[in-house]
């Protein structure tokens, strides 16, 4: 069974904001990766630390060996380094005996340092320091958040700003495709520069296809009043030249190509009108366009079978009738009649399909049936597939449908188009 195409939902493209936001978010730590790198490229080697830290202990001991032997002397300066620096400061003799200590108690890192006079080793000192924990690089962390948050709100405020203008541009885009072609955007101070070009061009664009479309629609109706006037003349000609006893062959020869060249200038006007997106939607049944369409064809009424359901949609009532109209009449010329008319409801389409009586369609031209001005043999189907069914499935796409054909087991060909209720795909 043929299933009704569903909608063809549209996949944006990644909004510019989102973009500029992630580059400039990027940008930041592409900053911050750069700066640590050259900091790192430009400190001092370890070396040089090494050598620094030598020195600082070289220089303490040297303090310390000055006072050493002086006790109040000594404990001053061990406190007062102690207090400073906030460590814990052991000094020994010697031997390794510890002669006091100052500072808090800790258990953390520590360095010894030896305290030597001209000649002799006078003892030691030992300082040890509480290594930071988590709690002291809170701060720090804190601070380089907030940093990067300043940075990427500003990132996303400055975005914002920069396509503002490429958002409302690309709101106006989508209505206009959408077939509101009196929408115009308002130039001020929110789209200057190229956007303000780009605007004022769609604002030209928008009100000349407007301009365009509106004589499109008059010189549609004017042309097909003119066509269908000297068609209806042409009739009553026949009649009259039937009643004074004309050739009824000859009559029927004449009535027939006017038929053939009303049904043509119908075609006609219909693509012209789905070339112009000159569609009046309007809520119809689908069983009343069924009916109308078998009158008009001069079949019988008994042929339509309809599901039950709700037969509801919205379309253009001239365009759906001709569509069904060419079914009909290409089952009728081109498959031995028609057998069936039947009306079922998939989902949110309404679906119309023709059985003929035909030896049915070759799998190739079913692949091409629907390519306008595409004829088949006289094997097979018998006849011509053309614009006829070109049209039709234009008509369906324009209502958010397909066309298709396929082979019935029992014998014979299904034509067939569906329709969305709500009349085109969004």
């Amino acid at each position: 069974m043929r299933h009704h195409r569903g909608h063809h939902h549209r996949r944006g493209p990644l909004r510019l904001r989102a973009v500029l936001v992630r580059w400039f978010g990027a940008t930041i730590v592409a900053s911050g990766v750069a700066v640590a790198a050259v900091w790192w490229a430009l400190a001092p080697e370890p070396r040089a630390w090494n050598r620094m830290g030598e020195n600082l202990q070289a220089f303490v001991g040297s303090e310390f060996a000055g006072v050493w032997h002086d006790p109040a002397q000594r404990s001053a300066l061990a406190e007062r380094v102690a207090r400073q620096l906030e460590i814990e400061i052991t000094l020994r003799d010697a031997d390794d005996r510890v002669l006091e200590r100052h500072g808090p108690e800790c258990d953390g890192r520590t360095v010894s340092i030896d305290v030597r006079g001209s000649d002799q080793r006078l003892g030691s000192l030992t300082a040890c320091w509480i290594r930071p924990g988590l709690a002291h690089f809170v701060p720090m962390l804190a601070a380089l958040a907030a940093a990067l948050a300043v940075l990427w709100a500003t990132a996303g405020l400055l975005a914002r700003r920069l396509t503002r203008p490429y958002d409302t541009l690309t709101r106006f885009a989508r209505r206009l495709a959408d077939g509101e072609l009196d929408a115009r955007l308002e130039l001020g101070c929110e789209i200057r520069g190229e956007p303000a070009v780009v605007a004022a061009a769609l604002n030209d664009m928008a009100a000349r296809v407007q301009t365009q479309l509106a004589e499109a629609h008059t010189l549609l109706a004017a042309v097909s009043h003119e066509i269908r006037t000297p068609l209806g003349h042409l009739r009553v000609l026949a009649e009259l030249l039937r009643d004074r006893g004309g050739d009824d062959a000859t009559l029927q020869d004449l009535e027939r190509e006017i038929a053939d060249l009303d049904a043509l200038v119908g075609k006609l006007l219909a693509d012209a009108r789905l070339q112009f997106s000159a569609l009046s939607p309007t809520t119809l049944s689908g069983r009343a366009i069924a009916a109308r369409a078998l009158a008009l064809a001069g079949m019988s009424p008994a042929l339509l079978e309809a599901s039950e359901g709700d037969d509801t949609l919205i379309g253009d009532p001239t365009l759906l009738g001709r569509a069904l109209g060419n079914l009909l009449e290409n089952a009728r010329d081109h498959g031995d009649g028609v057998t069936a008319l039947r009306l079922r409801f998939d989902g949110d389409a309404v679906v119309f399909e023709v059985d003929d009586a035909g030896p049915g369609v070759n799998p190739e031209q079913r692949a091409r049936a629907f390519e306008p001005f595409v004829r088949g043999d006289d094997t097979g189907s018998r006849g011509r597939l053309g614009l006829g069914l070109a049209l039709v499935r234009r008509i369906a796409l324009a209502h958010g449908g397909d066309a298709w054909i396929e082979a019935r087991p029992s014998g014979g060909a299904t034509a067939a188009f569906s329709v969305h209720r709500r009349g085109t795909t969004e």
